[in-house]
């Protein structure tokens, strides 16, 4: 059946008027004689790329699930070694150790990140003198 509603004889989707065989790359509708009207054009479909296998909704759910999971595994292997960080004898020794190399850790960040307003050399002579004054050692 046409737009109008009305069938006619002929291929499928083109219209004749009495009389008149339709010619290709024209479409006559009835009631308009002498009046071409181009047939409508389907749009190119338009496929996935030849390389590129297509993405589905069961592909993405598949990679989500394996996310998840590499996730969840890791979660999971955090908080073994946790409890056996928590499960040690020497546990204050480690805390500690711990804070002991964090701060180390911030003085150097600090310096790195702050411009020198000492001289190195300076700065080391006078540990260096310190150190020998706490000692009880005589200045030479």
């Amino acid at each position: 059946m046409s737009q109008t509603g009305h069938e006619r004889p002929g291929q499928p989707g083109q219209h004749e008027q009495p009389g008149q065989p339709g010619q290709p790359g024209q479409h006559r509708e009835p009631g308009c004689p002498g009046q071409s009207v181009p047939p409508p054009q389907s749009a190119p479909e338009r496929g996935p790329a030849p390389d590129a296998p297509p993405v589905t909704l069961e592909l993405l759910a598949l990679l989500a699930a394996g996310v998840a999971d590499l996730a969840l595994d890791q979660l999971r292997q955090s908080a073994d070694r946790a409890q056996e960080v928590l499960r040690r004898s020497d546990l204050r020794e480690l805390l500690t150790d711990g804070v002991v190399e964090l701060r180390k850790r911030g003085e150097l960040a600090t310096r790195r990140s702050g411009a020198a307003t000492e001289n190195h050399l300076e700065t080391m002579a006078r540990r260096a003198a310190e150190r020998v004054a706490s000692e009880g050692h005589p200045r030479a």
